[in-house]
């Protein structure tokens, strides 16, 4: 064996002392790290993937909740026909709503429109699978015909993709008329 001397001391180096780690071992923790890695990494992508779906189907819900929003308004604001019979309606149906100014909104194809005073068409939502508009009169019953002196209450739905949300809407012209 042999003796060295540092600052006066003896320090013996032993030859079968290592400082490192062998091929064996780095080999085994490879493996090791690399089975953590499959089991890890699926959790990992499902996240990802999960917050992907997550965000997107936001972002959608944003966008129809903003057209319904709008379109809610519009017939919030619906004044009366001069005469006084009721809304100043000029086409109610399922799919549109058209005041006789012109402004209003409607489901073009798949955009839904919101139309300005003389008909201008400015795009609301777009990918829209579509809308429903239901009317009721002063009682709740739903009206079959559409008679603008009777619509109290509109029911509002929007669906695009797999967002589907629905409203209900009430002119404000109707308050303070004691529901005539």
């Amino acid at each position: 064996m042999k003796h060295a001397t540092i600052q006066g001391r003896f320090v013996r180096h032993n030859a079968t002392q290592r400082s490192g780690f062998s091929l064996l071992e780095l080999l085994v923790a490879s493996i090791v790290m690399s089975i953590i890695c499959v089991v890890v990494m699926p959790v990992i992508m499902s996240s990802t993937d999960a917050y992907a779906v997550a965000r997107d189907t936001r972002s959608d819900t944003d966008r129809v909740l903003y057209a319904l929003e709008r379109a809610a308004r519009i017939v919030r604001e619906a004044p009366f026909a001069a005469d006084e019979s009721g809304l100043s309606v000029q086409t109610a149906n399922s799919t549109q709503f058209i005041l006789t100014n012109g402004s209003g909104f409607r489901l073009s194809g798949t955009d839904f429109e919101l139309l300005k005073p003389g008909g201008q068409a400015s795009l609301l939502c777009e990918d829209v699978t579509g809308i429903q508009l239901t009317y009721f009169d002063d009682s709740g019953n739903p009206l079959v015909i559409v008679n603008p002196a009777q619509v109290h209450r509109v029911n509002l739905r929007i669906e695009s993709g797999l967002v589907v949300l629905e409203m209900y809407a009430l002119p404000r012209s109707w308050i303070g008329m004691g529901g005539s």
